[in-house]
């Protein structure tokens, strides 16, 4: 019996695996089990699951028919012997640190779950991003007991940079939806944690590499319109089945704003029989985002004036990739978060071949960034002239004002508010 069982859900991702397993296989802690649920793979994941399983007796591997990520996930549960789970995607990778750190803060504190941070991880520019949540730095490496449920949903939402307590999740029939064909199953099991949990805790050390890079990530599919919805219906009724009832408002307040991320993410010729759908669910559910100013107001100018805003929201998304698409080369104005907001939205929208350089308005505290220079602006301008400039960072702030300034000094007109980025485009 493992202390910890590592659920990794396999489907066709023969490019990643095998150093998606070798990362597992470097960790420090060692008593460990790893679960590879081979889903039905036809790519040679299959393959490389057996011979891994054939050199190390903590590899277990199972193959099953294709039924999807929910029963996969399930059939992990199932199989797991450990007293805590841990979950690692098969196209992401974790430091060798991550599961001692881990283990010893849950059994310490006696922890239904714990995670760490993650960083937003691009191999092909050997480049990492730590994700963390400024806002949140009271609450981090602290036992958060039941007082502290509502903190729990705000840091950042994901199933895999942390290990829940076996009984935990068996006591409170915490599973998958098994849903054939569909995607986000992720997001139930995230709410039942943070729903259930008596006492969890978030490191502010980052372990886990989360693959921004992979082509086929379900989050990058512009179709699925429906598969979000689905899920949080799942979770409703669960929760009714319960007799939970008390639960739902975090239910419907996290199904209306995931409504939103579905609404940018699908292709736009999508979007009008999608707002159809968004006047229903804002009539069934809006009570529940009331306190949530900014989704509530937004819910209602895209149910009230939908043709309107629908028209706003696709004319400003075409002028920005029209620019990129004109673009011959693009310099980002901004080496910070928003920066790399920018270099994300580059590689979403296939536009990263044409990036140059960063630049910044001072001496640059780091030469490179991305596997890109980073030049002072003026500097940037003479070596790629003619290059569209991303101004990376909020707009009417004293330092985009100060940026334009600087850009109009330097008698560049071709120029594009990165904040259009957040505005329009999704980025999960």
């Amino acid at each position: 019996m493992a202390k910890i069982s590592i659920i990794v859900p396999i489907y066709n991702v023969k490019a990643y695996l095998p150093q998606c397993l070798d990362s597992i296989l470097a960790q420090t802690f060692s008593d460990v089990e790893i679960i590879c649920v081979d889903d039905g793979s036809n790519d040679g994941s299959e393959k490389i699951v057996d011979e891994y399983a054939a050199k190390d007796s903590r590899i277990v591997a199972i193959h099953k028919q294709n039924a999807g990520y929910g029963a996969a996930m399930n059939t992990g549960l199932d199989a797991a012997t450990g007293k805590y789970i841990g979950i690692v995607e098969s196209d992401d990778c974790i430091l060798p640190e991550m599961y001692q750190r881990l283990y010893d803060q849950a059994v310490q504190n006696n922890l239904d779950f714990i995670k760490s941070e993650a960083y937003f991880w691009f191999e092909s520019l050997d480049f990492k991003k730590r994700i963390h949540v400024d806002s949140l730095d009271l609450y981090y490496n602290k036992a958060l007991d039941q007082r502290y449920r509502n903190i729990f949903f705000d840091f950042f939402m994901n199933i895999w940079t942390g290990i829940y307590k076996t009984d935990f999740l068996k006591a409170n029939d915490i599973r998958f939806n098994e849903s054939p064909g569909a995607s986000y199953q992720d997001n139930g099991f995230w709410m039942q944690t943070c729903m259930y949990a008596s006492k969890a805790m978030w490191l502010d050390e980052a372990f886990y590499l989360y693959r921004q890079d992979n082509p086929e990530a379900s989050i990058k599919s512009t179709g699925k319109i429906y598969a979000m919805e689905n899920e949080y219906s799942w979770l409703e009724d669960q929760l009714k089945s319960r007799g939970h009832y008390h639960l739902l408002p975090y239910c419907y307040y996290y199904r209306l704003f995931r409504d939103r991320g579905v609404f940018f993410r699908i292709a736009d010729e999508l979007k009008p029989d999608y707002v159809t759908h968004l006047k229903d669910e804002y009539a069934k559910y809006g009570a529940a985002i009331k306190m949530n100013g900014f989704l509530d107001n937004w819910m209602r100018d895209i149910t009230d004036e939908s043709q309107t805003l629908l028209n706003n929201i696709i004319d400003k998304k075409s002028f920005v990739v029209n620019k990129l698409n004109e673009a011959h080369s693009i310099i980002i104005y901004g080496a910070g978060n928003r920066g790399v907001i920018a270099l994300r939205n580059l590689v979403n929208l296939d536009q990263i071949s044409k990036l140059k350089c960063f630049a910044v308005t001072d001496d640059a505290e780091a030469q490179i960034l991305a596997n890109h220079q980073v030049l002072k602006i003026d500097d940037a301008i003479k070596k790629y002239p003619d290059s569209l400039i991303i101004v990376a960072t909020v707009r009417g702030t004293n330092a985009y004002k100060a940026m334009c300034i600087n850009l109009l000094d330097l008698e560049v007109t071709n120029y594009l508010d990165g904040t259009l980025f957040e505005e329009y485009f999704y980025l999960a």
